[in-house]
């Protein structure tokens, strides 16, 4: 009998915060969005089962206590919570991640002038620069694809096999905001990271010091690829790519940065957006392994990188809640 009315007393309670929330969006008034995640895709289902990208975020911070939003244009529905925090999953690739984040940004029932944006999803690092279970703050991205490009055996060996021409160059390299990343550092560094003995294991097939190390919080370029790039080939264009551009050399390989960058650079946002990118594996084999064995490898990296990803998104979002005054100072116009 009591567990019964403590159940109903609860429903009412839960009701009662989610008519009051709901609110603004019934009345016409946007609802004011203060951190917006981007995850890029979720294993099953949000919530329950073997977790990707959006399953930590969306346990904590939505379920059971968020209003949902379905957006004409967006890949799946935007959860909104009493604190302002949003997120959802965008769907992977450039065009599909730019198609719904604009969609978002486009809808009037958000008001989206003061939100901090953070892509909280997976990687692969080369392990010269990183290792499983690592989580990356970067502060530049550039687009692997985006240029001209031809087969080694069309070309002059040893030569490079691509360029970047100067009307490419501004969409392929984009610096972001260095003093939020910085901050995003800060107020993650006491963080504790998950390891898993399987991924320890693994990481000892590799020579480099970086790739043996204990999972970390690290910075560095973010290199954005349609191409799901696998190899030691591909990994030293992205580093000349890097240096062609005037980047950082690059810590981490993905689909969607640099279109979310375009978008929220078009909107004049770009100085609010933060890359968080956990790594789950190497961009490249270990000696004695070929790609396709490298591709097809159970690491022990995935679970480890969700987890270490959220923690680390978890504690940024928490400290901008906590001290909004204090990250606004990150923006150019109010530094000194």
């Amino acid at each position: 009998m009591f567990r019964r009315m403590r159940k109903k007393v609860l429903a009412l309670v839960l009701l009662a915060g989610c008519t009051l929330f709901a609110a603004p969006a019934q009345s016409g008034e946007p609802v004011t969005v203060k951190a917006f995640v981007l995850s890029m895709f979720e294993v099953g289902e949000n919530t329950g089962d073997f977790a990707g990208e959006f399953q930590h975020w969306y346990e904590k911070f939505w379920l059971d206590r968020s209003i949902s939003f379905d957006v004409p244009g967006a890949y799946a529905p935007v959860f909104v919570n009493e604190d302002g925090v949003a997120g959802t999953v965008t769907g992977m690739g450039k065009a599909r991640a730019a198609a719904t984040l604009m969609a978002i940004l486009k809808d009037p029932r958000f008001d989206f002038s003061e939100t901090w944006f953070i892509t909280s999803g997976c990687a692969g690092v080369a392990p010269q620069r990183g290792t499983l279970g690592d989580v990356f703050i970067c502060d530049w991205v550039v687009d692997f694809d985006l240029g001209h490009c031809w087969k080694e055996s069309d070309g002059v060996p040893g030569e490079p096999v691509f360029t970047v021409p100067d009307n490419y160059k501004d969409n392929a390299s984009i610096a972001l905001n260095s003093a939020l990343a910085q901050k995003a550092l800060k107020a993650a560094e006491t963080v504790e990271f998950q390891d898993d003995p399987k991924a320890e294991a693994y990481r000892q097939k590799y020579q480099e010091e970086a790739a043996r190390a204990k999972p970390s919080l690290r910075t560095g370029a973010s290199v954005t690829g349609d191409n799901y790039w696998h190899g030691k080939g591909s990994s030293q264009q992205a580093m000349e790519l890097c240096k062609l551009h005037g980047a950082p050399e690059y810590g981490v390989t993905q689909m969607e940065d640099n279109a979310f960058a375009i978008v929220l650079r078009s909107l004049g946002l770009l100085d609010r957006y933060l890359v968080i990118r956990d790594i789950v594996n190497f961009d490249q084999p270990h000696p004695g392994q070929t790609v396709v064995e490298s591709l097809d490898a159970s690491s022990g990296g995935f679970s480890i990188g969700m987890v270490n990803g959220f923690r680390v998104g978890s504690a940024i979002v928490a400290d901008i809640l906590k001290n909004p005054a204090e990250w606004e100072k990150t923006l150019p116009q109010t530094n000194p």
